[in-house]
């Protein structure tokens, strides 16, 4: 299942990728602060000149005042001040420490894969076996394109097709040993250093020597006293520094730490900021295990502009290497190539497309679509449309051909194609442009005999069509025997009760009881049956396969027959179409103590507002008509096609007047599909207006709502409508009861039609061979494609619903064609086969224009500096991923970002230097005091 991601949440995903591969190095810069503010030649002059008489003068001056004593002496003396002296001009000088961060920020490739369903097509010749997708898909995942270009880029690879925002599908590179934070060297833990190790050893043998020279001159030995002072002197500055500069260095240690007297934290440097954790987490890089689902053909546009523009604002135009577009170039959607051109242009990024599918315009004729029923009766005439196209040089007159047969599953299972498509029944000349233009053709059938049976409309193609293998489409269809049992309840004789009765006791596939709650014994009503009660015992409510109920009496129906309802439709399949009203609707919802209310409630796909129509309870007795508002949902619904197809259909509805009135919805029940909302914005609660029609499954069965008994009025546009409304209606609601293959369950789709792309919801209510409900961990069945491949299916116990044995899933139709899903319950002696078929084509846009677009994409290729590479079935997808990565030069960016002084380092180097001044005057003050000096 291919799902869509959030654009918002896809940019920050980008964003966060982004910067977790960015190179942060650290280095340590040791500078003084004092020499960047000395500018001019004059100013070094002047400060050299001054530091050199100071010196002169302190060494003549020490030399005259210790010339009497030993040389060893005089020199120490002249050491210890000129000591003092370099320390002082070592802290005018000012020394910084700083860490300087070298930001590289890795360069970058951004891939653009193209999943709209022309992808779908032939990757060359109509001939070919393999579709561009599929081609892509080898590309990307069997050759070593990305890993070869995440060695020297950050590689995104997106999926776009309708959206405006490409889908992020997998992120790689950028990512070295290299490019970790601060550097191991930095953040390691020392330990004990052996400079701090030395320094201690010259401090504490200068403070030996020190004490040998006061004991020495205590006994009056003044000889060894210039010696001791010497030695402790040197070894003192000498330990001062080295123990001092460590301790100044490493200022995340303390001094006992760094003499190891304190236990140190095992790596203080690695310790990470929560902030950081989280941002990480969210930056792990996207990988895809499987290419061919990722990059399925889905989407019903192409917008490569849109695509572009996206990815050029997503990403640095300055790291950007280029872009690689994977496409058949047929721009239909969204902002034109031109744009796209431009912005390129303007960013100076390269775009490397890749051209997919066949340039030049193949002859070719194909049966797109084919609309037939699911479900007929004996004698019915019912109609087959089909949809066929053409390319070419030229338009193509061809014979059409309407085959049927017996669904014997005689074919091959492997391919799910039969070995006989039957006998041809009805054939017809046709003539079909090749400017890709869709045409219909049209036939009718009248079958005689009851069963499963499959039709196929084929095409005779001339000789010059390159594609044999989309000359015929087939589906599967049932003639039922029995009829319908409908079961009418209605509060009182409304028109709209009164017109559907009429309707049904007219057709010839129905079998109708009424009960009219109004009514008196003896009334006369057109049915074949008048009730006085609803059905008591199970034998008489299961044999209807629909009740229909207008703004009944739920009161008079008792607790024991609603339960009897819930098990006919939950576990028989039945269906329930309830059409509200004004009269008893309101009074049951407003009953707080009647154990019934809740039982009523759970039939209905919604939720129903118990307050009155001034506080957003409905709406009784409205003075304007509003049309209804059908959602994407609607267009799917065969029932709401009042004519031949579903353009014509909605075009009728709009032109439909409309409606007066609803009855109160707050929403729709989870699971429910709404097909219409009442118009009247001043109806809207929270944003959103009430609910008119919609559906949801109740176990087995469907349960239809109608907000009101108003679509009578659909009669003022023609009778016509209205009747294929109710008749479609009701046979699409107990569907569930006459497709059932088996007694031991019921397996349901939530759409019979669909788009490629599209995805199908599965139901299965399921019971044991006694007629349990079913409880096992889950349900495989078989799904058939069109082209012969067959998937498994898991179907899982649906969570949160009341009845056991219940069980869901849902799968993408990929292509276009007939799918057949399978479930076969019981062993191989008693094995019962539960189907369901799905029509499934593609949208007319995409279609168009099969051809490769070679003029838009080498134009976008020459305009950006770019290369263009078509694809064919002779390209080589190795050389065509060496090429690719040959054209992609690397372009990282590396920013300096200088940092701030470190002030714990200041503070530790002034305590160093006082401690190294106080120490050398100290130890001359006593050297002169021993000396008797002044």
């Amino acid at each position: 299942m291919n799902e869509t991601l959030n654009p918002n949440v896809n940019e920050t995903l980008t964003s966060a990728v982004t910067d977790s591969v960015n190179r942060d190095t650290q280095h340590v810069v040791y500078e003084f602060a004092r020499a960047a503010t000395l500018e001019g030649w004059w100013s070094w002059a002047l400060l050299i000149g001054a530091l050199a008489a100071i010196l002169f003068v302190c060494i003549r001056l020490y030399r005259r005042d210790t010339n009497a004593l030993a040389v060893i002496t005089g020199r120490t003396l002249i050491g210890l001040r000129l000591v003092t002296i370099a320390a002082l001009i070592f802290f005018f000088f000012d020394l910084h420490r700083r860490t300087e961060r070298m930001v590289t920020r890795p360069s970058e490739v951004a891939i653009l894969v193209d999943t709209s369903q022309s992808m779908s097509l032939p990757a060359g010749s109509l001939a070919s076996t393999e579709s561009r997708s599929e081609r892509v898909a080898s590309l990307l995942g069997k050759t070593d394109l990305l890993k070869r270009l995440e060695g020297e880029h950050r590689v995104s690879v997106y999926a776009f097709d309708q959206t405006s925002e490409p889908k992020l599908l997998e992120s790689r590179g950028g990512l070295s040993a290299t490019n970790s934070d601060p550097s191991e060297k930095d953040l390691a833990q020392p330990g004990i250093s052996k400079w701090a190790v030395g320094g201690v050893l010259l401090i504490g043998l200068g403070t030996v020597f020190s004490i040998l020279s006061l004991l020495f001159g205590v006994a009056g030995r003044v000889e060894p006293i210039g010696w001791c002072v010497g030695g402790a002197a040197l070894s003192l500055a000498l330990g001062i520094v080295c123990l001092g500069g460590v301790y100044a260095i490493e200022t995340q240690y303390s001094l006992a730490q760094i003499l190891g007297r304190e236990p140190s934290p095992a790596d203080p440097g690695l310790e990470r900021d929560p902030v950081d954790e989280e941002t990480d987490e969210s930056a792990t890089p996207l990988r895809v295990s499987d290419w061919s689902k990722e990059i399925a053909a889905t989407g019903t546009q192409s917008r490569i502009g849109d695509a572009l523009r996206s990815v050029l604002a997503d990403h640095d135009a300055s790291t950007l290497a280029g872009v690689v577009l994977l496409s058949d170039g047929q721009n239909n959607g969204g902002a034109g190539m031109t744009s796209a051109i431009a912005t390129a242009t303007r960013s100076e990024v390269a775009v490397f497309p890749v051209g997919l599918g066949s340039s030049s315009a193949p002859t070719n004729i194909r049966v797109v679509d084919l609309d037939a029923p699911r479900r007929v009766y004996p004698g019915d005439k019912f109609a087959i449309t089909a949809m066929l196209q053409a390319s070419g040089a030229s338009d193509l007159e061809v014979d059409v051909q309407l085959l049927d047969k017996l669904d014997d599953d005689a074919g091959n299972e492997e391919t799910n194609a039969p070995a006989n498509l039957g006998e041809v029944i009805d054939s017809q000349k046709v003539k079909v442009t090749s400017d890709g233009t869709l045409t219909a053709i049209r036939f009718e059938m009248q079958p005689e005999s009851v069963g499963r049976r499959r039709l196929a409309v084929r095409v005779v193609s001339p000789a010059e069509d390159q594609n044999k293998r989309d000359d015929t489409r087939d589906a599967r269809y049932e003639v039922v025997a029995k009829k319908l049992r409908v079961l009418a309840i209605a509060g009182g004789p409304t028109r709209e009760y009164r017109f559907v009765r009429n309707l049904l006791f007219r057709d010839k596939s129905i079998e109708l009881d009424v009960w009219l709650q109004t009514g008196k014994p003896g009334m006369s009503q057109d049915a074949d049956q008048v009730l006085q009660a609803f059905p008591s015992q199970p034998e008489a409510l299961f044999e209807y396969d629909t009740i229909m109920v207008f703004d009944p009496d739920w009161t008079a129906i008792p607790a024991e027959s609603l339960d009897l309802m819930d098990r006919w439709i939950s576990q028989q399949a039945g269906g329930l179409i309830i059409v509200a009203g004004p009269v008893y609707h309101p009074q049951w919802t407003r009953l707080r103590t009647d154990p019934r209310v809740s039982r009523i409630s759970g039939f209905f796909p919604v939720n129903l507002s118990t307050r009155g129509a001034l506080l957003s309870g409905g709406r009784q007795g409205g003075d304007n008509p509003w049309p209804l508002e059908f959602t994407a949902e609607a267009r799917r619904a065969e029932f709401l096609w009042i004519a031949e197809d579903a353009k014509e259909s909605f075009e009728i509805w709009q032109q439909f007047g409309g409606v007066y009135d609803f009855v109160g919805v707050k929403s729709a029940k989870p699971g429910a599909k709404v097909y219409a909302n009442f118009s009247d914005p001043t109806t809207e609660i929270g944003g959103t207006k009430p609910v008119y029609l919609a559906s949801h499954f109740y176990g087995a069965g469907r349960v239809y709502f109608q907000g009101s008994g108003e679509i009578w009025r659909l009669r003022g546009e023609s009778d016509a409508y209205f009747d294929s409304y109710y008749t479609k209606l009701v046979r699409w609601v107990s569907e569930g009861r006459l497709m059932r293959d088996s007694t031991r369950g019921v397996l349901l789709v939530d759409s019979a039609r669909a788009m490629v792309g599209e995805t199908i919801t599965v139901r299965a209510i399921l019971t044991d061979d006694q007629f349990e409900p079913l409880n096992v961990p889950e349900v495989s069945a078989k799904l058939l494609a069109p082209s012969g491949r067959i998937d498994d299916i898991q179907l899982l116990p649906l969570k949160g619903e009341p009845r056991p044995g219940t069980y869901g899933g849902r799968f993408v139709v990929r292509e276009a064609g007939s799918y057949e899903l399978r479930l076969t319950l019981g062993d191989a002696l008693e094995e019962q086969v539960l189907r369901q078929s799905v029509q499934v084509r593609l949208p007319t846009v995409e279609l168009e224009r099969p051809r490769r677009n070679d003029d838009e994409l080498k134009q976008l290729a020459d305009v950006t500096g770019g290369t263009y590479s078509p694809m064919s079935e002779e390209t080589s997808l190795e050389s065509l991923s060496g090429s690719l990565v040959s054209f992609l030069k690397p372009q990282p960016q590396t920013t300096v970002l200088p940092g701030t002084p470190d002030i714990d380092f200041n503070r530790r180097r002034n305590i160093v230097l006082m401690w190294l001044i106080a120490t050398m005057l100290t130890m001359e003050w006593v050297t002169r005091r021993l000396h008797r000096l002044a």
